[in-house]
């Protein structure tokens, strides 16, 4: 029987959806290098008012930038629906196709809308308390950096390539201001108070560490994941200048963003003895970085710091080099087990899951020892000791005042009407609010300062969007980072991501969102999404 030949009809191209997609990636990898050089670096007046004025060059690099980005948006969505037509079946395979991060972005972004339009101060929540401006505008823009750029955003280790260059800029300047050698003349005429409360290019030293916290895992990835020897010896000099950096800029969070990341790499360098190599060769880094600290402030001190007492013990006391022979033996160690071959896969998980369960029982313990400390039932002994160590011993003065600010943040919790509980009190509403009602309560402890935020994010969120708001914010992060860790073993790169977003996660249980890390986490979780989304679609 004879064949027939057929020919089959080509689908035609959808020129229009091809160029204006590539416009469009061409754009989102431009709006983001200038995001991750502009912002770092961009300074007005110095220190004065240094909040605000990174928070408008923000503004500006997004209402100048993001209209083109949503037009060539809706210019590529128009094609594709064209090509694909517009069913109700189709609209229900939209919805199919979001994951589980989508979704709590979505619920996140509409229940703080209710919330803003139900406040009652919606010219105040639309942009934010002052100097912090975290509004329903900042949110918004947040969103709209995750929907696009986990869409869009193709290029993107050119992007991180940008990002840590300027990051590695930004870390040398802070050691230099440490060592009191100010090379970009922020410094002048500034009194020696500031000069301890303000470093490098991103002003106060909380929003230095925030910065610092939410970009340097990206580093600690690198370094950890890259076998070219050339890409290992760059990468190994950024963590080592940002471990540098997290030891002086003085501030005691950014050591809880630094295990977070830890214990994210931990989790995936268990599988292979030349993975567990690698953190320990980072491990030995951390604790090497103090050393060099403490060297170069021999050759140029400073004379106005008085350090915190982690970044005191790190650099000062001796006993610390114990560490750096033990990870130098643990670095030999997992060597000779990869040249041999003979690395124990099943022991070393369990290793690392009693390890996590001692991380995690030394976290309750402090908090029952802060707890019984209150109610006054600590042992004797026991007492002594939170005497001896601030950070066991609670009190309003606990964490530079978050004593004060946490206890008051749970009373204004407990105390609200249901509707506030359930959906908050409007964007960046916090100071409005607790001035509001709590006035003289605060001003008890603050005097005329205005407490315009928990200093814990977690809380903060609950206070300006409710419970539901904050359970769908917090959603965002758990589910990213556990989808990026699970998917990882085929995209590597999505361990670093994960690792950005837990060390955000455990730094800003001390601090809050702003201009300097938010829009960064945001960008790293989006381009997590987009390397699952390729992934999935092939």
């Amino acid at each position: 029987m004879a064949a027939k030949l057929v020919k089959q009809k080509k689908p035609k191209e959808n020129v229009g959806k091809q160029i204006s997609g590539s416009f469009l990636e061409y754009m989102c990898a431009l709006w983001a290098i200038v995001l991750s050089v502009a912002l770092p670096l961009y300074m007005k007046d110095g220190y004065y008012q240094i909040g605000t004025a990174k928070y408008n060059a923000y503004a500006h690099i997004v209402v100048f930038g993001m209209p083109v980005i949503l037009l060539l948006a809706v210019i590529y969505i128009v094609f594709s629906v064209k090509e694909a037509g517009i069913s109700l079946q189709g609209t229900k395979q939209v919805y199919k196709n979001m994951s589980v991060t989508d979704r709590f972005v979505v619920g996140y972004i509409l229940i703080t809308l209710v919330s803003f339009f139900s406040c009652g101060h919606m010219k105040e929540a639309f942009w934010g308390y002052n100097g912090w401006f975290m509004g329903l505008f900042s949110q918004l823009t947040f969103v709209l950096i995750y929907f696009v750029f986990s869409r869009f955003l193709k290029d993107y280790p050119v992007v991180l390539s940008f990002l840590c260059v300027t990051a590695m800029y930004v870390f040398v300047v802070a050691i230099l201001h440490r060592m009191l050698i100010d090379t970009v003349g922020t410094y002048d005429n500034l009194s020696d108070y500031y000069k301890t409360q303000f470093l490098s290019t991103l002003g106060q030293a909380s929003w230095y560490s925030s910065f610092m916290t939410t970009v340097l895992p990206i580093g600690m990835f690198a370094y950890w994941y890259f076998k070219h020897y050339a890409l290992r010896v760059i990468t190994g000099i950024f963590v080592f200048t940002g471990f540098m950096t997290l030891v002086s800029q003085n501030t005691d969070s950014a050591y809880f963003g630094f295990l977070a990341a830890m214990l994210v790499l931990m989790h995936v360098s268990v599988k292979n003895a030349g993975r567990m190599r690698r953190l320990f060769e980072l491990a030995l880094l951390f604790f090497l970085a103090p050393k060099g600290m403490a060297g170069l402030l021999k050759l140029h001190p400073n004379t106005v710091m008085e350090w915190d007492a982690i970044s005191a013990m790190l650099m000062q006391d001796g006993r610390t080099w114990i560490m750096v022979m033990v990870c130098a033996v643990m670095i030999l160690v997992f060597a000779i087990l990869e040249r041999k071959g003979k690395y124990p896969v099943r022991a070393m998980r369990i290793v690392r899951n009693v390890f996590y369960v001692v991380v995690l029982c030394l976290v309750v313990l402090w908090v029952v020892i802060l707890v019984a400390g209150v109610k006054g039932v600590l042992p004797e002994r026991m007492a002594a000791l939170t005497t001896a160590v601030p950070y066991l011993q609670w009190n309003i003065y606990w964490g530079n005042g978050r004593g004060f600010t946490w206890e008051f943040t749970a009373k204004m919790l407990s105390e609200m009407s249901l509707k506030d509980k359930i959906i908050g009190v409007g964007p960046d509403c916090y100071a409005i609010y607790g001035h509001g009602h709590y006035n003289e309560l605060i001003r008890s402890k603050w005097g005329d300062s205005v407490l315009s935020n928990a200093h814990n994010e977690w809380m903060n969120m609950a206070v300006n969007g409710g419970w539901i708001g904050a359970a769908a914010y917090l959603g965002i992060f758990v589910s990213a980072l556990v989808r990026f860790v699970k998917k990882s073993e085929s995209r590597p790169v999505l361990l670093g991501f994960a690792a950005c977003i837990a060390a955000y996660m455990a730094h800003n249980v001390f601090c809050y969102q702003q201009v300097l890390c938010t829009p960064f986490v945001f960008l790293f979780i989006a381009l997590g999404e987009y390397q699952i989304r390729k992934k999935e679609e092939g």
